[in-house]
């Protein structure tokens, strides 16, 4: 009986500890369950600081390959760990914006050889309002301006108007599968012979890293994003980038090879991914690069 009583009182004192941690997390839920992380961007901006799936390092670690693999959350990428909500917070209004806009670019194209789209379409920089746009500074709104320039280059160009955010919603997805969304609207757009398709995105990283002072003027430099198994894709990127290294050599952070990600790359041998600046620079420093962008396009389609 004594015996039965110490067995029944160590198996109390084995299931006291779970239950401790499961009250403990119960407690810390409930403090915490009304916090928002949508209305505090100066957390999120730290906690993208210094990362994105972009970085130039390139150490596989075990840990970081365990989690990418099972659980599609990137180290070197928080947005992944972060809820679908935040990401997206801001799409409703940034529909309205897109709606409110005069878009009529893509209607006057009628032999298109660049397709411009963002898988991550809410990638903001700093920043006031543009005059003449009544958009906020995303890489969409740097996807029309890029537009704009090759237009007026000869080169015409069309921007998606679908939204990756959007479809991601109305299709009960999560951020990680953005490159589905806009992998569906290529599909679509792959009847055009395309010369150029670009999915315009803008890093998170320091701002040092981000910007350049070419003869007193700040500009966003850019990187390229490949999977190393797409040669041409890659052929491709070399190329833009010796272009715009050849006049601006320090414009160009260079081109980051992944070797998991696809970036839809294997859909078209013309699918460049373009990381255009970062979240601390503001929309002029963009401008400027978008101009040595578009030039640099038309050397590389004459």
């Amino acid at each position: 009986m004594k015996r039965m009583r110490l067995k029944k009182k160590k198996s109390l004192k084995f299931l006291k500890y779970p239950l401790l941690i499961i009250i403990i997390v119960l407690i810390i839920n409930y403090i915490f369950k009304g916090i928002s992380l949508n209305s505090n961007p100066d957390f999120i901006n730290k906690l993208l600081y210094e990362s994105h799936f972009s970085q130039e390092q390139q150490d596989i670690n075990l840990l970081d390959e365990f989690l990418e693999t099972f659980g599609n959350i990137k180290l070197e990428e928080p947005i992944t760990i972060i809820d679908k909500v935040f990401a997206y917070n801001k799409e409703e209004q940034l529909q309205q914006e897109l709606q409110q806009f005069n878009y009529m670019q893509n209607k006057v194209v009628t032999n298109p050889r660049v397709y411009i789209y963002s898988t991550h379409p809410n990638e903001m920089y700093e920043g006031e309002k543009l005059e003449g746009y009544n958009l906020s500074n995303t890489v969409v709104l740097a996807s029309i301006i890029l537009q704009e320039k090759l237009n007026e280059l000869g080169i015409e160009t069309i921007v998606e108007e679908r939204s990756a955010s959007k479809y991601i919603k109305e299709h009960n997805l999560e951020f990680k599968d953005s490159y589905q969304a806009t992998r569906e609207f290529l599909k679509d757009q792959l009847d055009n012979d395309f010369d150029l398709i670009i999915d315009l995105h803008r890093d998170a990283v320091s701002k040092e890293r981000t910007t350049t002072n070419i003869d007193g003027k700040n500009y966003a430099k850019v990187m390229f994003v490949n999977n190393v198994n797409y040669k041409d894709n890659v052929a491709l990127a070399k190329k833009l980038n010796n272009i715009i290294i050849d006049k601006y050599p320090t414009l160009s952070r260079g081109i980051y090879n992944k070797y998991i990600d696809n970036f839809n790359q294997d859909l078209n041998k013309n699918v460049l991914l373009i990381e255009l600046g970062g979240n601390y620079n503001n929309i002029d420093e963009v401008i400027n690069t978008i101009d040595v962008l578009a030039n640099s396009i038309k050397e590389l389609l004459k």
